[in-house]
């Protein structure tokens, strides 16, 4: 090995244990990279080799996993180079001194069905026609899963928010949140042929709102502006939908008849943000109705009720995702609710020591912006410091019928 390098072995031969894997090396080499250190992630044959490429002093400790095997928290730098050693014996008594037993608690996955189903279809639209010379568009202006991003890439199907590539022939994918009108009345005048995988809830919301403007009802949009399936739907009733986001907003709505308003909860929005607005609707307007009551969408609210129920239960919240993304920000206030404390992982090594001193339950939720694998990487390298046991937690609600 060369000096000023560390190298952080991610398996090591052992004189008494045999072959132990180094599951947390990217734990140890992210906290050398943080201090400005050069580190190379390699197999180490034996622990007390000399010669070679592994003439190197070495810092190890070793730690019981939950299988019963040993794993090694180690580093090693070139003989005579006291920097490196210094820095490697360091950064393995760093995380040496927080490991131990643990448990964590995972939330559910961020996807709902409606879009693992649009992620299937569209993987099923690639795969069928790959080869055949149309092009395959997947609609998809917000996060797809990232799995389903990579998959369609070797399929070479396009992912795009217009349709300004679409020749006649080719195929475009409608995402589970759904397009509007305008957009899809588009997909068939350029001929295109139309995977439609808005969800049901979405596509139900979208009806609701076409059927509240032929009555001539004022439709108020109980959601967030910016949510993905807004725009399709209230494209369907053009200048007679509201899109109100708090109570204290149904203050600023004007209708012509108090007796022709109805409200729809948008998909994607939790019910108990949307109580309250409800409440708030029609205490102005008594009559008010839900213009679709039974199409209720529960996705969002048992993934905060997931995410808040792991907070509650850990001591430490991480967030698996981009730092400014809008869907990690939402995840780090349902678990903040909690008053559980929260850190944001974008990659492994945004994991420190200092995160895990005297915390023995670690809570994990994944953002949709959080990049493909990271869930498994981050469990993979916690597992590295000692006996970890993992629990998913999930809130689910079910429909059922009402016994006649």
């Amino acid at each position: 090995m060369h000096r000023d390098e560390v190298v952080v072995p991610t398996q090591i031969g052992d004189a008494v244990h045999g072959m132990l894997t180094c599951h947390a090396a990217p734990l140890v080499a992210g906290s050398l990279r943080a201090k400005g250190r050069t580190t190379r992630l390699a197999e180490m044959p034996r622990s007390d080799d000399s010669s070679g490429d592994f003439d190197a002093k070495l810092f190890l400790v070793t730690c019981s996993q939950q299988d019963g095997t040993t794993a090694a928290i180690a580093a090693a730098a070139a003989p005579g180079d006291a920097l490196s050693a210094a820095a490697a014996r360091g950064a393995v008594e760093d995380w040496a001194a927080v490991s131990g037993a643990r448990t964590l608690l995972l939330a559910s996955s961020p996807w709902c069905s409606g879009a693992m189903h649009a992620a299937g279809a569209a993987r099923q639209a690639a795969s069928e026609y790959r080869g055949t010379g149309r092009k395959v568009l997947v609609l998809a202006p917000v996060a797809i899963p990232p799995e389903t991003a990579s998959a369609l890439d070797e399929l070479g199907a396009v992912i795009t928010d217009s349709l300004a590539q679409v020749d006649p022939g080719d195929v475009v994918v409608f995402p589970a949140h759904g397009v509007t009108a305008e957009m899809r009345a588009e997909a068939t005048r350029r001929g295109a042929t139309v995977v439609d995988a808005t969800c049901p809830l979405v596509a139900a919301a979208q009806t609701a709102a076409s059927r509240s403007a032929d009555r001539g009802q004022q439709l108020v949009l109980i959601g967030q502006p910016g949510q993905a399936s807004t725009a399709a739907i209230t494209s369907q009733a053009p200048r007679h939908v509201a899109v109100v986001d708090t109570a204290t907003k149904t203050a600023a709505l004007r209708a012509a008849d108090s007796r022709q308003i109805s409200y729809l909860m948008q998909p994607g929005a939790t019910l108990e943000a949307g109580a309250p607005i409800v409440s708030a609707l029609r205490s102005r307007y008594p009559t008010a109705r839900g213009a679709a009551p039974s199409e209720v969408c529960y996705a969002p609210s048992d993934r905060a009720g997931t995410i808040y129920s792991v907070a509650l239960g850990s001591e430490l919240m991480l967030v698996l995702g981009d730092p400014q993304s809008a869907d990690t920000k939402q995840v780090c206030g349902h678990a903040r609710d909690a008053g559980t404390r929260v850190q944001v992982i974008a990659e492994v090594a945004d994991l420190k020591p200092a995160m895990f001193a005297s915390v023995d339950t670690i809570g994990l939720a994944e953002s949709t912006s959080a990049g493909a694998g990271l869930a498994a990487q981050v469990i993979t390298a916690l597992s590295g410091l000692g006996r970890l046991s993992v629990a998913r937690r999930k809130l689910n609600t079910e429909k059922t019928p009402v016994p006649v």
